[in-house]
């Protein structure tokens, strides 16, 4: 008798069909490729049915959760919320909206932070069948910007400190101009002020105030509220200087700090840096500036990605540069780049005019610092505006401070004219040699009177050709010795 397709086999059958079918390789097989994939994946996977039941968890959701599979399987994730196993599962959200749901859960057994998202998977009934949880650690990725926050924070304190220190430093420093000459200089430095004007260079003997000037155009401009960051580009190493101005990234090199570190440029952010002494700055890092000062970005020692800043860039040096890019010292490009806008600040010997005010300014400015009441007279002012000062202002500010600090008497005449006459040099030609028994550098004294008659010519002559025939020698030859002088 044939067997009709309405035939059903009888339980006992039916059963070892399926056990059968259960133990054929391909279900085996299939089987264990599902295991592989979910066990092998680095992020937390649960997997419940329609009720809410526990049908199995991968051994990345035991870490994360700090639970054993065999103690929640089969279990209702319900339940396990009872328990205070959880505070919240994403499984319900599932199964009460019937849509995919994401949560952010903290495990308080392991301290982890996890993002969860539930999926629905739904039966030929349109119910849903299982629900796929992926759990993602998002402990380390917190951290991380919890501490670039802090770092954020800290710029920004950075910043602010930077911008208060400016204003107090340029609220208790003027540029005196009583002269023509820095009147000039003055008047063509607030234009550029005012017009945001970037890459300006700075020309100026030490002493003549390079960097009082480079705040100046800062506090007249518009970004007078944003940071002035000011580097000494002589003052450090190739490879400290190149990480104090680009910053560097965490093990960039030994010794550098776990957190790394933010450059000055990036403290600069709509502000102004000072590369002060830029003459001497290293070759190689020079190439590095160049790329800044073309597309605004660099970076960080160490680092791959690309940092954006904007700010003014205002350089300052007592060197020839010319004549080191002529000796290859120099990047030409750079020098170029650098001096869209060119102030040169004459030495104070050739602006007589503003030693009265600069000795008024300073006599005050100590006076209030050190609670004394001196003075000077017009006679030794007339004596000041006579002297040389190799050193320029800062020669003649570190002479007030002096009086001011170390003179017994309310009158600083004394012991300023005893400060000039230490080192000054007659300013017209005839040396008149020392009565006293000390023996005479002869070879220091030429050059000392070298020197001042060079200083003479300058204030008669506009041109080294005129000081030529002033000094009765040859163009180069006055060149030359200018250069050999510092003049």
């Amino acid at each position: 008798m044939k067997k009709t397709n309405d035939d059903k086999l009888p339980a006992p059958e039916s059963e070892a069909f399926e056990i059968s079918a259960r133990e054929s390789d391909s279900y085996k097989k299939l089987n264990r490729q599902l295991n592989t994939i979910i066990n092998a994946s680095s992020d937390g996977i649960w997997v419940c049915d329609g009720d809410g039941m526990i049908v199995t968890i991968n051994g990345a959701s035991e870490a994360l959760n700090g639970i054993r599979s065999k103690d929640v399987i089969g279990k209702n994730i319900s339940q396990l919320l009872e328990n205070k196993s959880f505070d919240l599962s994403v499984s319900t959200k599932v199964l009460a909206s019937g849509r995919r749901e994401t949560i952010v859960q903290h495990i308080e057994k392991t301290n982890r932070l996890l993002l969860c998202t539930g999926t629905p998977a739904w039966d030929e009934n349109g119910k849903i069948a299982l629900i796929v949880v992926n759990e993602r650690d998002l402990t380390e990725l917190e951290a991380l910007r919890n501490k670039f926050q802090e770092s954020k924070k800290l710029t920004e304190k950075f910043k602010e400190e930077l911008s208060e220190l400016t204003l107090r430093e340029l609220q208790s420093n003027t540029i005196i101009a009583e002269s023509a000459e820095m009147k000039h200089i003055l008047q063509k430095s607030l234009k550029l002020a005012q017009l945001g004007a970037s890459n300006i260079l700075i020309l100026g003997a030490s002493g003549t105030g390079k960097g009082l000037l480079a705040k100046s155009i800062h506090k007249n401009s518009q970004r007078r509220e944003n940071p002035f960051v000011e580097i000494n580009c002589a003052a450090l190493p190739e490879s400290l200087l190149e990480a104090e101005l680009f910053g560097y990234e965490k093990g960039a090199f030994t010794g550098a700090a776990d957190s790394g570190k933010v450059g000055l440029f990036e403290l600069a952010q709509g502000g102004t840096i000072f590369l002060d002494e830029i003459g001497d700055m290293p070759v190689s890092l020079q190439t590095k500036l160049l790329k800044y000062l073309d597309d605004k970005q660099f970076r960080r020692l160490g680092g791959t990605k690309s940092i954006k800043v904007e700010c003014v860039t205002i350089a300052a040096t007592n060197r020839d540069l010319q004549d080191r890019v002529k000796n290859n010292k120099f990047r030409e490009d750079l020098f170029y780049r650098l001096s869209s806008f060119t102030l040169e600040i004459p030495p104070l010997s050739e602006r007589r005019d503003d030693i009265p005010g600069l000795v008024r300014f300073y006599l005050k400015k100590y006076n209030e610092k050190y609670s004394r009441s001196t003075h000077i007279s017009s006679g030794t002012v007339s004596s000041l505006q006579n002297y040389s000062f190799p050193g320029n202002t800062r020669e003649l500010k570190n002479i007030i401070e002096n009086g001011v600090v170390l003179s017994e008497e309310e009158t600083l005449d004394r012991f300023l004219l005893a400060s000039i006459d230490k080192t000054n040099v007659p300013l017209i030609p005839g040396y008149k040699l020392s009565t006293s028994s000390k023996q005479i550098d002869l070879g220091d004294t030429l050059n000392k009177v070298e020197k001042q008659l060079l200083i003479e010519a300058k204030q008669h002559c506009r041109t080294t050709r005129e000081m030529s025939t002033f000094l009765n020698i040859s163009q180069p030859s006055v060149v030359r010795k200018l250069r050999k002088h510092g003049l």
